[in-house]
């Protein structure tokens, strides 16, 4: 039984572990893409596809913003959980 709840807690770490790694570099990649978009629109001089690239940007500002988010409350979990003891 102790066994299987040590097993259990590793594999409760490794997965925090993953999802807080993925949630920052999703909000990673959604900065850099939004960065990217802001440099098109500041070259563009088509209307239409000033407004695509708005509505990119719209997007990629709530996806940042929602792995942000995320991310944040993974920290906060990281943060409280117990110190390993070795």
């Amino acid at each position: 039984m102790a066994q299987q709840t040590q097993a259990d807690a590793k594999d409760a770490w490794a997965d925090l572990s993953g999802r807080w790694f993925f949630a920052w570099r999703m909000a990673a990649a959604c900065e850099s893409a939004l960065r990217e978009v802001h440099f098109a629109m500041g070259q563009q001089r088509d209307s239409s596809r000033m407004q695509a690239m708005e509505k990119a940007s719209l997007l990629l500002r709530k996806e940042l913003v929602r792995w942000l988010r995320r991310g944040e409350a993974l920290d906060i979990i990281v943060e409280r959980l117990p110190q390993r003891t070795s």
